[in-house]
């Protein structure tokens, strides 16, 4: 929803960092509801693929483009959350890079997460 993602966004850094990085914001309103789902179909953006990501907390929302989208835990009724802080880091560089495809980058970055699940490092994400 509208409210809370632009509250979220407005949380990294210090609110210019998602100004400065985030071009667009899309909302429920511009995606197609689908059961008890809605769906982003990020082709009718009219953006190039290879430079558009999209994090939900519900993987079919990108059903259509798996490959640009990070799976994020729910938020609800949990005022301790950080996942979207958590993932600002790897955004954050890849924004940084100004990386060619960002999927081969967050393929890329899910092995080497894998990666570190398996040797049973102890918070991933912190270096990824």
């Amino acid at each position: 929803m509208k409210d809370y993602a632009d509250w979220a966004l407005s949380q990294i850094g210090d609110g210019s960092v998602a100004k400065k990085f985030i071009t667009h914001r899309l909302y429920r309103q511009h995606a197609l509801p689908c059961r008890e789902f809605y769906i982003k179909d990020l082709s009718l953006l009219g953006r190039d693929l290879n430079r558009t990501i999209i994090v939900d907390n519900i993987s079919e929302n990108f059903l259509l483009q798996p490959e640009n989208g990070i799976s994020i835990k729910s938020w609800y009724d949990d005022p301790t959350d950080n996942a979207l802080m958590q993932l600002a880091p790897l955004l954050l560089e890849i924004a940084k890079q100004k990386v060619s495809d960002v999927k081969l980058a967050l393929r890329e970055s899910k092995e080497q997460l894998l990666k570190m699940i398996i040797e049973g490092q102890e918070d991933p994400m912190q270096h990824l």
